[in-house]
């Protein structure tokens, strides 16, 4: 997997947060004055604790050789220990001992990626990444490192960036130390077995094949053609047949092993592991197996020529895109140096003309129909250099409006140069950072030690755990000195739109392509537009107070202790479910309700015009809901096929300003008929555009349609959406809440009579019509015993690859047969990976995956594949099925201890628990035990129970709905899916709450 870009989304400016240099405690939880921060933070001992490596791990570990330590500044609320060393051979170490954690974890970040490429050898770092995973001495059978950290109950990945490529993986606690001998082995032993070349070479290639109509990776590669040619930022990053093939006098694997050995140096290695064991163990264990990773001699160039070479700016590039969008983005080629990092002058820069508050550029673009969206950061960010880039997503209108965009985005440059360069927002920026610090809730593992072993490339160890959160003090000066590059003669200017005009073609995407070395004239703002224009002003949902509020001394049922919601309120249109958290203590809450509308799940009608109201909703509260969620107050609001579902969450202290907001524009329902129209086009646009998916997802999508209901396919809801004005919207909007029903979760830092009062004020203001009319029945489908054949699903996909799909479904809701559905999958999930992917090559996405439905739980196996038919893929299937029977029920024993383990794990944040809570009350789960249940199920599995299920369930072929692309050779044999409301007609259908 290759990452090109620094950042991603659509959340304009990084909004990541900053760091305040200092604050002072307020009975431990409150903070509010300044204090600046100097060296390394050897001041803050408040709210932040120092882990002095140097002598705990000693006296802890005095048996063991010295090595180069470092001390860690983290939050007092963080309970975990660190231990930061250098290794004799250089290796950089963050050892992380969390005796809560769910599983164990590591990360080995290594500084080498697309740009260290041989300008010959496009991909090669990629490549290298794809074999690493093929056998190494110790283990040679490729797929064995695989299959040990699936069976484990584990996950595994790895991409390759600009300057770093990044193995990780998590698994069972108890298995930590054998997983990390397997994982060491990449960085000390590889084989590079010369078969498993061939065959990889055949991976790339299919992984290149599958993006071929992306258009991230096309309109990069245009652009890459428009770099300075001595840049690496110009050179094919993917790799594919004709760059990864044998040239005389060397073959590919000779250079594979060359480049290997001369950048996978232990010096340029950063490794993270997470454990439950004590921090000596820790380190016993990665000395013993790392310290074995050979240190090489080699010469890593940093010092890049320009991206862009100054006397080609400005240039003025258009890109015709595969899909329906429209976008104009503003690129200037910028320098970086370490400090960057800590001040972060374009992340600020980003904030102020990306906001999307009142006074934005946003708001005033949105008023003039000419866009939806804006958003800056850094992209093709390096450590020498990058691109800060303003995107702006723009309607139809916006693109004949271009000149005017220019001059536009040009003003709110100058504006802030000449007006937004102020220690007070610096300083928001910090507040908000610290508070989002201390109060951070815990990553998993797996992400945890990911994002580390990249940070440990530009924070030192002091700053590391601050790393995106670290705004290390206002510097006018250098943010003065960052807004120089973005002015107009240092522009590429990038048109991406539909109709445009080209006369160039991309060389390995066949993007079409114009390029202009001329700009639009930037033209001097009349007044009164730039009197619609304002930087941002201050963010009034900065929270103000951090306390944890403490039950304690009142009377508490053992529910209660447990926080464990508990039915508060009910009536006949609502119920409340309220627990008040009391093991991660943070000064948070989730507010969870979903609202039942019968006009919503009646038709498909009514379904989407629930999307267009929750979209209008959106749009309408953006201005007001922007600085909260700066502020770290998230909301969402969706619309789903039974009606609607709200969250707020983060800081609890506003919350109320926010859900009082929210609940007053649902009860007044006012839109504008011009937003109406831009939001239809919008919601169409982005509906047409799924079909553009990545074959295997466009397919994916349409599994709920045909196993829930009410649910309807993308392409019908399109076509329905296409007949909705704004008259009949109206009408439906003002009706919508007829007879709705609600049920609602709040969990957290709030008493039990706050919460009361929130969820008063949702029913007084939202459920006081009724009619009497009912909720129509909403089921689940499972492929019934007594169809006579399997069923075929055919949906056309406009791509050249074939792909299939085959699921197949547990019998019911009942915790038995889900617990045989979820353990079988968790068993053939890496032996089918194994077997299409690594042995038969027939495709870079394969994958055996669990797609719940509700409280169904099914397994759907996934085959895209650029060298062989639909019809061959069906074979190579149900091969693999009739192959697995005979060892289905080896290690039983290992499997159900991991699946058991993984529905065990505790939650590791107080969100994750919220969502928890709410997943249960969603699919009736009232008592909160449904999860425990399973995972005493799956342990109470046999190996005869489990070789029936398999028999009925995987090798039947009555029980299988197949999904293909194209026709096969022979469909005699299968109900053909024509008709989704027949089809279902022949399913077990299974009522939901």
């Amino acid at each position: 997997m290759v990452n090109l870009c620094s950042i991603h989304g659509t959340l304009s400016t990084r909004t990541k947060s900053l760091l305040l240099p200092g604050v002072s405690r307020y009975l431990g939880l409150l903070m509010r004055c300044w204090i600046y921060l100097t060296g390394i933070f050897g001041s803050c001992m408040g709210l932040y604790s120092v882990a002095v490596a140097e002598t705990q791990i000693q006296e802890e570990a005095a048996e063991l050789p010295t090595y180069i330590r470092h001390s860690i500044v983290k939050s007092a609320q963080d309970k975990r220990q660190y231990s930061y060393l250098v290794l004799p051979n250089q290796l950089n170490v963050l050892l992380i001992s969390d005796p809560e954690a769910e599983k164990a974890a590591a990360a080995l970040s290594v500084a080498t990626g697309a740009y260290q490429n041989p300008p010959e050898r496009e991909g090669l770092a990629h490549f290298l990444e794809h074999m690493l995973f093929l056998g190494t001495e110790k283990y040679p059978e490729a797929g064995a490192y695989q299959a040990f950290i699936t069976q484990q109950g584990g996950t595994f990945n790895a991409y390759t960036a600009l300057e770093n490529t990044t193995y990780f993986f998590d698994i069972d606690p108890a298995q930590l130390e054998p997983a990390l001998d397997r994982f060491a082995q990449f960085f000390i032993a590889p084989l590079f077995t010369r078969e498993y070349v061939e065959r990889e070479r055949q991976a790339v290639h299919a992984e290149f094949m599958a993006r071929i109509k992306d258009d991230g990776r096309r309109e990069w590669e245009v652009l890459r053609e428009l770099f300075n040619p001595a840049h690496p930022g110009a050179k094919f990053t993917v790799g594919n047949l004709t760059t990864l093939e044998d040239r005389e006098g060397k073959s590919l694997r000779d250079e594979l092993i060359e480049f290997y050995q001369r950048h996978y140096s232990a010096d340029l290695m950063n490794l993270v592991v997470v454990g439950r064991e004590g921090l000596p163990q820790l380190e016993a264990w990665v000395i013993s197996l790392f310290n074995q990773v050979p240190l090489h001699e080699h010469a890593l160039a940093r010092d890049y020529p320009p991206l862009i070479e100054p006397e080609r700016l400005p240039m003025s590039v258009d890109i015709k895109p595969e899909r329906d969008q429209r976008r104009l983005s503003f690129n200037f080629p910028i320098g970086l140096s370490p400090e960057f990092a800590t001040k972060k002058p374009y992340d600020y820069i980003a904030q102020q003309l990306a906001h999307e508050g009142k006074g934005s550029l946003l708001s005033f673009l949105k008023r003039l129909g000419w866009a939806e969206a804006v958003s800056a950061g850094l992209m093709l960010k390096s450590r020498e250099d990058a691109l800060f880039q303003i995107d702006i997503e723009l309607t139809p209108q916006g693109v004949r409006a271009r000149d005017q965009l220019v001059s536009l985005v040009f003003y709110a440059i100058e504006q802030l140069r000449s007006r937004g360069i102020n220690s007070w927002r610096y300083q928001e920026m910090q507040e908000i950072a610290q508070a989002k610090f201390i109060y951070q809730e815990k990553l998993s593992p797996l992400e945890t030690a990911r994002r580390l072993s990249e940070a440990m490339f530009d924070y030192t160890p002091t700053q590391l755990l601050y790393n995106d959160l670290l705004y290390s003090a206002f510097d006018e000066r250098l943010i003065k000195e960052s807004l120089q590059p973005l002015n107009p003669a240092n522009l590429m200017l990038v048109l991406v739109a539909p109709d445009i005009e080209a006369y160039r073609v991309s060389k390995r995407y066949s993007a079409p392509y114009t390029l202009r070395y001329t700009l639009p004239q930037i033209l001097d703002l009349k007044i009164a537009v730039k009197q619609e224009l304002s930087l941002p002003e201050r963010n009034l949902f900065i929270p103000r107070s951090l306390a944890v509020k403490s039950n304690s001394m009142l009377e508490q049922t053992n529910a209660e202790r447990d926080s464990i919601p508990q039915l508060i309120f009910r009536d006949r249109d609502a119920r409340l479910w309220y627990a008040q958290d009391h093991q991660f203590e943070q000064p948070k809450a989730v507010i969870q309700l979903a609202l039942k509308s019968p006009l919503v799940a009646g038709s498909i009608e009514g379904a989407v015009q629930a999307e267009l109201y929750a979209a209008l909703l959106r749009d309408q509260l953006n201005e007001y809901t922007y600085p909260a969620k700066l502020a770290g107050i998230d909301y969402r609001f969706e619309a789903n096929p039974r009606g609607f579902e709200l969250q707020i969450s983060g800081f609890s202290s506003r919350q109320n300003l926010l859900l009082n907001k929210i609940i007053e524009s649902c009860a007044s329902a006012s839109f504008k008929p011009e937003r109406f129209e831009n939001i239809k086009q919008k919601l169409l646009r982005d509906w047409r555009n799924r079909d553009k998916n990545l074959p295997y997802q466009v397919m994916m999508q349409e599994i709920p349609a045909l196993q829930l209901e009410p649910y309807w396919t993308n392409r019908a809801m399109t076509a329905a959406l296409e007949t909705i004005d704004f008259p009949r919207f109206s009408r439906f909007a003002e009706h919508m809440l007829l007879d709705a029903k609600m049920d609602m979760l709040i969990f957290g830092n709030y008493f039990r009579q706050e919460a009361l009062k929130l969820a008063v004020l949702v029913d007084h203001n939202l459920l006081n019509r009724q009619t009497g009319r009912e909720m129509p029945p909403a089921k689940v489908f499972s492929l019934a015993a007594q169809n006579d054949k399997p069923w075929l699903y055919r949906y056309s996909i406009d791509h050249s690859d074939a792909v299939v799909q085959l699921l197949m479904t547990a019998d019911s809701p009942d915790i038995t047969t889900n617990a045989h559905m979820r353990l079988l999958q968790q068993i053939i999930k890496p032996a089918f990976y194994t077997r299409l992917r690594t042995e038969k090559q027939l495709g870079y996405v394969v994958a055996a995956i669990s797609m719940p439905l509700r409280q169904l739980d099914t397994s759907l196996l996934i085959v895209q594949s650029p060298v062989a038919s639909e019809t061959q893929l069906v074979s190579e299937i149900e091969g693999f099925l009739q192959q697995q029977e005979a060892s289905i029920a080896d290690d039983l024993r290992v499997n159900q201890q991991s699946l058991a383990t993984k529905l065990r794990e505790p939650a590791r944040s107080l969100t994750d628990q919220a969502q928890r809570y709410w997943q249960s009350i969603v699919v009736g789960d009232l008592d909160f035990s449904r999860t425990k249940r399973l995972a005493d199920a799956v342990e109470a599995i046999t190996p005869e129970s489990l070789l029936e299920y398999y028999n009925t369930h995987f090798l039947d072929a009555r029980q299988r709905l197949w999904l293909v692309a194209h026709p096969l050779a022979d469909e005699a044999g299968y109900h053909l899916l024509e008709d989704i409301a027949a089809y279902k007609v022949r399913q077990d259908a299974h009522l939901l709450p």
